[in-house]
């Protein structure tokens, strides 16, 4: 699909990965609407302040996008948090009202965005010579695959969304939709930022290479890849430098 005067949902658009892809959505000439809690836009785009966990609120928000600025013939996933805890210890269970909450932003927030979208997009103009209504992008994780220590619902959430991300495509192939998802590993975000020096470190040693952090716009150019690709479909790129993390840090473990 060409991006070029379509219609774009960003959710987290305004920082981070999602930052990204919308600036490089609107370079490609598309139309974008950033979904997100608060922050501001980049400048071309729209934003619609919007909790993804709230189903009520993204069924009114993709109602007036949809309203307002017409077909929508994209959305990319980027809403997320992070968390860290056990799932026990020997003092006590772990926390499982944090466990929920990184499920419900993480997993819930993206189905509760993809279900109202593509309900719209199946009612969508074909366009091209592949007739596609529609491209879906989930922001999985390294963690899809590969989760360490005290990851447990941030793992459980981008696993369940890597996993869904071959059922939505055949959930949506009838109507040309397409649903794909890209994979990072350890990316220079603001969900990172605080990290201290010598963790990154340790979380890069094992990054065949380059051996650094990922960039925004390095994600943003494989979301654009797969939009322009119809053959992409129904799995999730790794983009992660070769990186396969140990089960453990010497921070976890401390």
């Amino acid at each position: 699909m060409e991006s070029n005067g379509k219609l774009a949902i960003v959710t987290g658009g305004n920082s981070g990965l999602g930052e990204a892809t919308a600036k490089a959505l609107l370079a490609a000439g598309a139309r974008v609407v950033t979904f997100d809690l608060d922050g501001t836009a980049p400048e071309g785009a729209d934003f619609m302040p919007c909790n993804v966990a709230d189903g009520a609120a993204v069924r009114a928000a993709v109602a007036q996008v949809a309203e307002r600025y017409g077909e929508i013939a994209i959305l990319v996933n980027c809403a997320g948090v992070g968390g860290i805890g056990v799932i026990a210890n020997a003092d006590a269970p772990g926390n499982l009202e944090d466990f929920r909450r990184v499920i419900d932003v993480n997993l819930i927030g993206a189905a509760n965005v993809t279900a109202e979208v593509a309900h719209h997009m199946a009612n969508n103009t074909p366009s091209g010579s592949d007739e596609e209504r529609g491209v879906i992008i989930n922001a999985c994780s390294i963690a899809s695959f590969e989760g360490q220590e005290g990851m447990g619902a941030y793992t459980a959430s981008k696993a369940a969304l890597a996993g869904l991300t071959l059922v939505w495509a055949r959930d949506l192939s009838r109507y040309h939709i397409r649903c794909a998802g890209v994979a990072p590993g350890f990316f220079a975000t603001p969900m990172v930022a605080g990290l201290p020096p010598a963790l990154v470190d340790e979380l890069l040693a094992d990054s065949e290479y380059p051996k650094r952090a990922g960039k925004p716009e390095e994600f943003a150019e494989a979301a654009i890849f797969i939009i322009r690709s119809p053959m992409f479909n129904g799995d999730v790129m790794r983009l992660d430098a070769g990186t396969r993390p140990p089960a453990r840090t010497s921070w976890s473990a401390s």
